[in-house]
């Protein structure tokens, strides 16, 4: 048996604040991207399709997309974006493992999850 890691990536535009926070406690806004790998066995030369891991990431960002991510999570830190992103698609994957969800914030600052 042979287990393999694959990733798909994809952006989205927000806006947030972090309540209380001295500098990022004003609304703003950042293109986020996300990345995501998974690990599963290799079965007629695929893990999972791309389009199909990459059909599944898009729709959980769209949640995201061009909204006040406050209204989603209450403390809209990197952080908790990439954590509310990990569960969902852990969720959604029960035949793969997720071994990294990556949000970065800008292309400088970044959250990541590895298992």
């Amino acid at each position: 048996m042979i287990r393999m890691i694959v990733g798909v990536s994809e952006t989205f535009d927000s806006a947030h604040f972090l309540p209380n926070h001295p500098k990022c406690g004003k609304v703003h806004g950042h293109t986020y991207k996300v990345e995501v790998e998974v690990e599963g066995e290799l079965r007629d030369g695929m893990v999972i399709d791309f389009e199909d891991l990459k059909a599944i990431l898009r729709e959980i960002v769209s949640k995201f997309d061009h909204k006040l991510i406050n209204d989603l999570i209450d403390n809209p830190t990197c952080e908790n974006i990439c954590l509310a992103i990990f569960n969902e698609i852990k969720d959604r994957l029960k035949d793969l493992k997720v071994i990294r969800v990556k949000v970065y914030e800008n292309p400088n600052k970044w959250a990541e999850i590895r298992i």
